[in-house]
């Protein structure tokens, strides 16, 4: 046991708000991928690049929206941050995405898929956090 504590990187409080921290989860949020590649886990980035980005072209194919920020409901504010989580790919989106239509069969679908890359994203930049502060 002793012998695996060892070999485990130590958790460095000082790390959290680090400069080189703060900049991997940034822009591990505005390109999807780029944060394990900076961090040279280059089978992760592209993994998860490639996963995150077909995702985003079947929501586009499905013909799913994005949620609007508004403060009507809290449900609708939680959508939009979860789908804001693709950073890039979600404003791109933002300026030239011609609104689904409900009536469309698969219009859930696509928003779903939006909703899902985002949601994906934003637990890749925790990890990269957790890589970075060494956690992990």
């Amino acid at each position: 046991m002793a012998e695996r504590e060892e070999l485990m990187p130590r958790y460095d409080p000082s790390l959290v708000l680090a400069p080189q921290t703060l900049k991997n989860c940034f822009l591990a949020w505005l390109v999807p991928g780029l944060g394990y590649w900076l961090l040279d886990r280059k089978k992760s980035a592209v993994l998860i690049s490639v996963c995150l980005y077909t995702a985003y072209f079947f929501a586009f194919l499905l013909g799913g929206d994005l949620y609007e920020l508004t403060t009507e409901g809290k449900i609708r504010m939680l959508g939009t941050i979860c789908q804001s989580g693709m950073g890039i790919p979600y404003f791109l989106a933002k300026l030239g995405l011609d609104r689904g239509s409900p009536l469309n069969a698969s219009y859930d679908y696509g928003t779903t898929y939006f909703l899902i890359a985002g949601m994906i994203n934003w637990l890749v930049v925790m990890d990269i956090f957790d890589i970075s502060v060494k956690r992990k």
